[in-house]
Order: structure tokens, then sequence, then C-alpha cells
């Protein structure tokens, strides 16, 4: 019944656009709209009467997506047909009411795509047609690397994965927090069963080309962010120099940059970092344009003091706080885009008490003690274990010596002439 009813309604509709074509009575006016995946999505269309049309009564509608083999909903002899997956946007809808929208229930990628409302009344028909874009939010990124531990100067790869997004997205790479280095990188793109796609982006690391930080930035369809990840590579702990000062001292930190010592053309400036609980800048020294000079930030200003060249320079902090305590790092540039990081120390700066004596004198007094303790156990084993040790030795000896018979003291005194007691004749 089902399949004669579908044919019926096919051939109405083909006759009634074949034979009422310069029919304006009747209109179906739609809106776009943009689905979520996932959630209830709405095409809407209305049917539009002329005044000349009274007493309209839909006869027919359906709903079918270009490209598919059915329709997603039809309603004809005064009835929804039950294989129909889509229904009427308002529940209580009736052959008078001109709202002919409908709702996807659960909206998937498959619903993508441009749909056409036919409308056939007692007053003629009409057709309208409305476009459903599917969209899909991304996962937040996932930033993986190869090798896991990856250093300053290292070479190595980072991945940057996100999935679950609809229409195709896009992933582009910052290098400390700016630059766009997306050209360096390769985006793959895959799609699910359910339609849905994962993004994979790889970012090749050079040695030369290691920046302090790396950002992945996840953008959907129309340009729009969504989520990103950051990578920041770890510390070169093997190769820092650790310095230890008191508060109100100074610290010289050695800058150097090894490659063409005796050329700056290639190098347009330096920054001393600090790291702490957060990254702050010491200072930039100007290379490039005009006379080479440094600039101090407010915190360190009238604390700094240059010696030598851009190439290889100290740098000499002053009057340092506690707060000075850190990770500092010489961070040469050879453009805007680069950044080569030659020189690491890690300072530990303590408070002076005001006797004089440093915060760290406790430690000093624990080692003393620790001493004093172990001379106290060595004397105590010396004077209580070592006798009690020569004694039970002593007795054993005395047990291992072997007990002689009389008769054999007798024949020894009568070979040296001596005669017993008693042993007259």
């Amino acid at each position: 019944m089902a399949s004669t009813g579908t044919l019926f309604l096919i051939f109405a509709v083909t006759f009634i656009r074949e034979g009422n074509a310069q029919n304006t009575f009747v209109n179906v006016n739609c809106k776009e709209n943009v689905g979520q995946y996932g959630q209830q999505s709405l095409l809407e269309c209305i049917v539009q009467t002329t005044s000349e049309a009274s007493d309209i009564q839909i006869r027919v509608v359906t709903w079918r997506r270009q490209g598919a083999d059915k329709p997603a909903l039809v309603f004809h002899d005064g009835r929804i047909d039950p294989k129909s997956s889509f229904t009427f946007a308002e529940p209580s809808w009736n052959n008078k009411n001109m709202n002919v929208s409908v709702l996807i229930p659960n909206t998937r990628v498959a619903d993508n795509g441009r749909y056409t409302c036919m409308v056939m009344t007692n007053s003629g028909d009409g057709k309208g047609e409305v476009n459903l874009k599917v969209t899909a939010k991304y996962s937040e990124p996932i930033i993986s690397s190869i090798p896991e531990k990856i250093t300053p100067g290292s070479n190595g790869e980072l991945t940057c994965e996100t999935h679950g997004g609809y229409p195709k997205g896009d992933i582009r790479w910052f290098v400390n927090d700016n630059t766009d280095w997306t050209k360096s990188s390769k985006m793959e793109v895959k799609g699910a069963q359910d339609g849905l796609l994962h993004l994979s982006s790889k970012l090749p690391l050079l040695h030369g080309s290691i920046f302090s930080k790396y950002t992945c930035i996840v953008y959907n369809a129309t340009g729009g962010k969504e989520a990103e990840a950051v990578f920041i590579p770890d510390p070169e702990v093997e190769e820092h120099t650790a310095v230890y000062q008191v508060s109100g001292e100074s610290v010289t930190l050695e800058c150097s940059f090894t490659e063409s010592p005796n050329s700056n053309d290639e190098l347009i400036g330096m920054y001393l970092y600090h790291d702490a609980k957060t990254q702050e800048q010491v200072l930039y020294y100007h290379s490039s344009p005009g006379p080479e000079k440094i600039s101090p930030r407010i915190r360190y200003s009238k604390r700094v003091e240059k010696r030598g060249s851009l190439k290889k320079h100290t740098i000499t902090i002053s009057n340092l706080t506690v707060e000075d305590s850190g990770i500092y790092r010489c961070v040469y540039k050879k453009n805007v885009q680069s950044e080569d990081i030659r020189n690491v120390y890690i300072l530990v700066v303590s408070e002076k008490k005001p006797d004089g004596s440093e915060e760290c004198l406790p430690l000093v007094l624990i080692i003393g003690v620790a001493c004093v303790v172990s001379i106290m156990v060595t004397m105590i084993f010396i004077w209580l274990i070592v006798p009690k040790v020569k004694q039970w030795t002593s007795r054993r000896r005395i047990r291992n010596v072997p007990q002689q018979s009389n008769e054999y003291v007798y024949e020894i005194m009568t070979k040296n002439g001596l005669c017993p007691l008693g042993a007259s004749d």
C-alpha cells in the first residue's frame, strides 16, 4: 500500500507541476539554516497564498534531500507516512496549517545538503528549497612530540590532533604567541564512519629553529577559532650552569654566540629572559638598526651592566634579591621569526640575616650535629663491644686446648730424670 501511495504521489506532483506551471496562487518561502551535529535542526518553510485563494487546504507535502533515494517526509490522504524520518515542527499540525517546517530529531552529517519542499493545495501547488549546513565542533587539540622529550636546539617533530568536527577545518601553528609558522607544517584529514573528521598536523623541528613556545590552534570551516593547545620544550637542565649568591651581591652571566664569531651581520639582537613563576624580559641587546645598546626592563633598570659585543659579552646584575632567583636564558635572534637559545643559568639567591649569616646556616648546623652523633656512636662501639669480643675469643681458645692423660705426664717426667712423689724402690 505504501508503495502504491508513493507512486500516486509522485504522479500527482508531476502532473500538477506540468499542468499548473503558470499558477501563482501558492508560494513556498524557505529560510536557510545551520544544524548542529547531534541536536535538533529546523527546516523552515511557509506556504503563502494570494488574496484570490480562499479556504486553502493542503493535500500533499513532501520533503526530499537532493541525491537521496527516498523522501524524508510525506503527507498525503490526511496522514503522515509512518516511514518518514522527519516530523512537522508544530505538533498539532493539520492540513490548514500553512507552516510546513519540519524537524530533524538527531542531526547527522548525512543530513547535510539541499532540500526541496513540494506542496499541493486545493488552489495550486508550490515548491521551495532550503540548504541545511551541518556543523560539529572539533575537540580540544592534543600535541604530541617525537622524541617524547624535546629540548631547545634538538631535532624532532610535533603533531597536533583534533577530531569530531565538520566540515573540514584547519590547524595552524604559532611560535612565541603570535608568529604564524603554519607554512612549515603538513595537515592530513581523515573521515570516520559517522562522517565526522579527524585533523592531524605535523610540524618538523630543525636545529637552529627551536622556539620557547609552540601553539596549535584549530579553526572551523568559516575561519572561527575553536580551541588551542600549547607545547613548551623541556629546558636543557644538563647544560645549565648553577650560580649561588647572597642577596645584596651581584652576579655576572656570560652570553656568547659561537658561530661566526667575527661577524654580526646575521644577528639582530639578543634577549635575556628570567623564568621563575612567569617569564619576564631582563633586557634586550640591540644590534640593528643603529649602534649596539641594551634596553633593560623597569625592574632591572640601573641594576644591569653590559661588557663586550653582541657575539660575546657579560651581563652583571647588582643588588640581587630573592625574587631574582630562577632560570636565565640568553636568546639570540637572527631575524624576527627565529630564536636561538645559547646560554642557560640557574641562579639561587639566599636571604642574608641581620648578623651577616646566610639563610642556609641551619644546614651547616645539621651537618655538624650529624658528625658529633657519628663520633659518639663509634666511641660507644669501642668501649662496649670490643672488650666483649676479646673475652669471647679467649674463652674459645681455652676450650680448644687438648687434655693430656696422667700416663703421658709420668712418661715425660721419667725421660727428664724426675721421679714422682711416692715412687721410691
